[in-house]
């Protein structure tokens, strides 16, 4: 009896840990060390109409990279939608590390994302990677969330 009480407070407290993650790993692509969104501290997060979601993406390259680019893609059920950000060197928005990165080397991308006033108020999946100049991921991860007012 006492074993199974450990089964489920272990239970518990594994889905309580993966309940407060800020996103889930691409279908394939290295995963992040660490993903921070700002007001956002379990998935779906919730993204406010005429604001810009900010976060901290640390990583580790998996491969030397002179460039990188951050290649968005926004799920609506099957429609996938490629989402331009507004600064597409994301070298300029390394706040830790810098480019050229060699392999292994942590860097830390600093997200800044747009959210229009005009967006319809939906549920959504955001799929952001940075690539290398040979279009390689050194990052990949989504982020289910809510467009809300």
């Amino acid at each position: 009896m006492a074993i199974l009480t450990y089964v489920y407070i272990f239970a518990a407290l594994f889905i309580a840990e993966s309940m407060q993650a800020t996103y889930v790993p691409c279908k394939s692509g290295p995963v992040p060390a660490s993903v921070s969104i700002v007001g956002c501290s379990s998935v779906p997060c919730n993204l406010v109409r005429g604001t810009n979601v900010e976060g901290r993406i640390n990583f580790n390259a998996v491969s030397n990279a002179k460039t990188l680019k951050p290649v968005v893609n926004v799920e609506l059920g099957t429609i996938h939608i490629p989402y331009p950000l507004p600064e597409q060197n994301a070298c300029k928005n390394l706040v830790s590390g810098q480019c050229p990165l060699q392999k292994g080397e942590p860097a830390t991308y600093l997200l800044k994302m747009p959210v229009e006033k005009s967006y319809q108020k939906v549920s959504l999946t955001i799929q952001l990677s940075l690539v290398d100049e040979n279009n390689n991921a050194q990052v990949c991860f989504r982020i289910p969330a809510n467009v809300v007012d």
